[in-house]
């Protein structure tokens, strides 16, 4: 039986977006095809301008539906009764995963909201409208969440449930500042989940609640923190291990309701975690730490840094001098300096071989991450506090 197409969908004022699905360039090799010794830093461009331009003015070959999203996570397909059954079953399998995301952001503002009264936000140093705007971005996270429950439930189809949440925000700032990264992620997340979708209809509704989530990270960013709305031309597609690894750190997933692994995608889990000082200064080594991985002869361990159409990757080096007082080996990488004034940088510990051109950023590959930092601009693009 196919999935219906759901009555909700019509009463979307979308009808007239262009959806913009798999719009973001294809990874490409690099132009310069010379090997790279691994001391270096290697640049990965998904496109360059031309030939963006000439896809979308019909100049290549290639159609513009055609080009994946940077980092594509592999994910086995499901079992299929018959072709469309299966594509049917695929789709939901993929509104459960968006289900999952949409509870987690709904619990966040549901006890933050709470907990911060109006005097606790203006203790902080907010005005009145600061909270009254939160409580919009609440209810958004409400309707989206019951909206995807219904067209879910409208398949016929069971729907995940909400785990168990810890927040470590303690004041109005800190739930500000976590907000800020909650909603860049959930921008992310929805970037790399379109193209998973068959149903067109689940497309143009995914679209909508990116384009709302997006606003919401620009709003807080640039209206409450006083920083950059936006961070580059190109938001930065999240596979859904990357999503589930940033916010594992709220929950465990191993602890989430066990009837949740069958209904969301196969091969869906977080990577190890990946821990990042605060603040990363370009230029400047910064020390990071993960659980010690498995790497085979001929390879050795790197850094990626995602922004944008845009990885950059960077060796990662042992400490000279052994290992810490737990007896862990320590790991540091220099903050490549082009990072200044990017906003968003997404962090990734990733296995490879000796030649860093060969570098692949894939599941297998995946050794830990990714973390989030950011790096400021202002409304000039200079980097803010000279970073």
């Amino acid at each position: 039986m196919k999935t219906p197409s759901l009555i909700t969908f019509a009463t979307i004022a979308v009808a007239s977006m262009n959806v913009l699905a798999n719009v973001i360039p294809t990874a490409v090799v690099a132009t310069d095809k010379r090997s790279s010794p691994a001391g270096e830093l290697f640049r990965r461009l998904n496109a360059d301008e031309n030939e963006i331009l000439d896809r979308r003015q019909g100049n290549s070959t290639g159609a513009a539906s055609d080009l994946p999203l940077p980092v594509p996570a592999p994910v086995s397909p499901p079992v299929k009764r018959g072709e469309e059954k299966g594509k049917d079953y695929q789709d939901i399998l993929w509104l459960n995963f968006a289900l999952f995301l949409e509870y987690f952001e709904n619990a966040f503002y549901e006890r933050g909201l709470s907990r911060y009264n109006e005097e606790a936000f203006r203790r902080a140093g907010y005005p009145d409208w600061v909270r009254g705007r939160y409580l919009q971005i609440a209810e958004h996270e409400r309707y989206h969440k019951l909206f995807i429950e219904s067209a879910i439930t409208a398949s016929g189809s069971p729907h995940v449930g909400p785990c168990r949440y810890e927040f470590y925000d303690n004041d109005v700032r800190a739930f500000v500042d976590a907000s800020a990264a909650i909603e860049t992620i959930a921008t992310g997340a929805y970037t790399g989940l379109l193209q998973f979708f068959n149903n067109r209809a689940y497309v143009t509704a995914g679209a909508s609640i990116l384009a709302v989530e997006a606003r919401q990270a620009a709003w807080i960013n640039s209206a409450v923190r006083k920083l950059n709305p936006w961070n580059a031309a190109f938001e930065t597609p999240l596979t859904p291990n990357a999503v589930l690894t940033l916010l594992s750190n709220f929950f465990n997933f191993e602890n989430c309701p066990k009837e949740n692994h069958a209904l969301l995608p196969p091969g869906v889990h977080p990577y190890p975690r990946l821990a990042i000082a605060p603040i990363l200064v370009p230029g400047q080594p910064a020390e990071i730490s993960f659980p010690y991985p498995q790497i085979g002869g001929g390879e050795r361990l790197y850094v990626a840094f995602l922004s944008g159409a845009e990885t950059i990757f960077a060796p990662l080096q042992e400490k000279e001098d052994g290992k810490d007082k737990d007896n862990k080996k320590r790991y540091f990488v220099e903050i490549p300096r082009d990072l200044a004034g990017r906003g968003t940088v997404y962090v990734i510990v990733v296995r490879g071989r000796e030649n860093i051109g060969e570098v692949r950023l894939e599941d297998e590959f995946i050794v830990a991450g990714p973390g989030i930092t950011m790096f400021p601009f202002d409304a000039w693009g200079k980097p803010i506090n000279g970073w």
